[in-house]
């Protein structure tokens, strides 16, 4: 063997080739040395079983070997005897997934047994249980019945699997199935007793569940109640939402309710920055507190909100406008000027009809957007 060309004019170097002789005759000396790929690629060294073998020979051969002159069921059978064979072995990762490996080989040669192929399934289910892919072993489970419905081992692996996943009911389903085909099964029974008091408990905590939302709701009620009557005692009426707040609160609808002294009311409320085109939500104000205290916690001088890049939304620079229902049903909405060192009770007095959220819109004094908005409602400039 020759490296390199004399006619390039470089150093060819020979490596002349050995030989040996024993008492089978002449052989050649090789000095390859193994690489661990080269090993690696031997199916007696794999670590996986690849994917795809139609690139390995050697695979190819065995599999040829192992194939030829047996039926899909003989092989599904020695599948099936291969996966037991590596379940018992360990219950370590790489002992699961060989088993995993084979139940499903033997599921792909698609025999018509249907007792095996009952068999194939539930077992690959109780490695799914063991590795707790427990959704896998009841679908597998599932299977199982169906190619046989007198497997018992796959109702009961149904049991623990829907056990396993919280679902107590369907886990006694497969319980029952199972008794009704052997009623002396023990393990089965007790498994069943125990998930008959595990439904008891759950039911019982539904009911506790129950009955609180539905009291808290009587309470929500009763407050509501409480607070329309004292507002229909002022003569202030409370009209439709008008503007969605769900993105504030998602799954339910914004009320006024009455303070914990019953003295007042506590108001939602969505301030509107409408230069910006920004909101903020507040879920419960005391109509007792000024909206400029408010304003003074929302914005103080020393920490602008993110919005606001010019840093010109400070407390003491903002107007606010309320906005209320026209007296007559089905006119458009009005504004009116908030006084921010009053009470917020004192604006309310002013107006008849409000939304159960109100609505304030906030602006900066003497900016141009300001005098947009007043020029657009027809107010008088602040």
């Amino acid at each position: 063997m020759c490296e390199g060309d004399e006619s390039d004019n470089t150093r060819a170097t020979c490596r002349p080739e050995k030989y040996g002789e024993d008492e089978f005759g002449t052989f050649r000396i090789d000095d390859k040395v193994w690489t661990m790929n080269e090993i690696r690629d031997l199916p007696l060294f794999m670590e996986d079983a690849p994917r795809n073998i139609d690139e390995n020979p050697d695979l190819l051969a065995l599999q040829s070997l192992v194939y030829d002159g047996h039926t899909d069921e003989e092989m599904a059978e020695h599948f099936r005897k291969l996966g037991n064979e590596a379940f018992r072995t360990s219950t370590g990762p790489i002992a699961s997934q060989n088993a995993l490996l084979a139940y499903t080989k033997g599921l792909e040669m698609e025999g018509k047994d249907g007792a095996l192929n009952s068999q194939l399934y539930s077992n690959r289910a109780a490695v799914s249980l063991r590795v707790e892919e427990y959704q896998k072993a009841v679908e597998d489970c599932r299977r199982a019945i169906q190619q046989d419905p007198a497997n018992i081992k796959a109702r009961f692996r149904g049991a623990k699997s829907s056990e396993a996943l919280g679902l107590t009911s369907q886990a006694i389903k497969f319980c029952d199935g199972a008794l009704a085909l052997s009623p002396g099964e023990k393990e089965v029974r007790q498994l069943r007793e125990r998930l008959a008091r595990q439904l008891d408990e759950e039911e019982k905590g539904r009911q506790d569940t129950r009955q609180a939302e539905m009291g808290a709701a009587m309470a929500q009620n009763v407050t509501d109640a409480a607070a329309v009557g004292l507002l229909e005692g002022r003569g202030l009426n409370i009209g439709p939402l008008l503007y969605d707040v769900g993105m504030y609160i998602p799954y339910g609808k914004p009320k006024p309710k009455t303070a914990s002294d019953g003295g007042a009311i506590e108001w939602p409320l969505l301030m509107l920055y409408d230069e910006v085109s920004q909101s903020d939500f507040v879920e419960k104000f005391d109509e007792r507190c000024t909206l400029g205290e408010q304003l003074q916690l929302m914005f103080p001088p020393d920490r602008p909100v993110d919005w606001d890049r010019e840093g010109k939304y400070l407390h003491s620079q903002l107007v606010v406008y309320l906005e209320f229902f026209a007296e007559a049903e089905g006119a458009a909405t009005r504004l009116a000027r908030v006084d921010l060192d009053a009470p917020l009770a004192d604006a309310l007095a002013r107006v008849a009809r409000v939304s159960p959220c109100l609505p304030l819109h906030v602006l900066v004094r003497d900016s141009p957007a300001l005098r947009h908005f007043c020029a657009e409602h027809l107010l008088q400039l602040a």
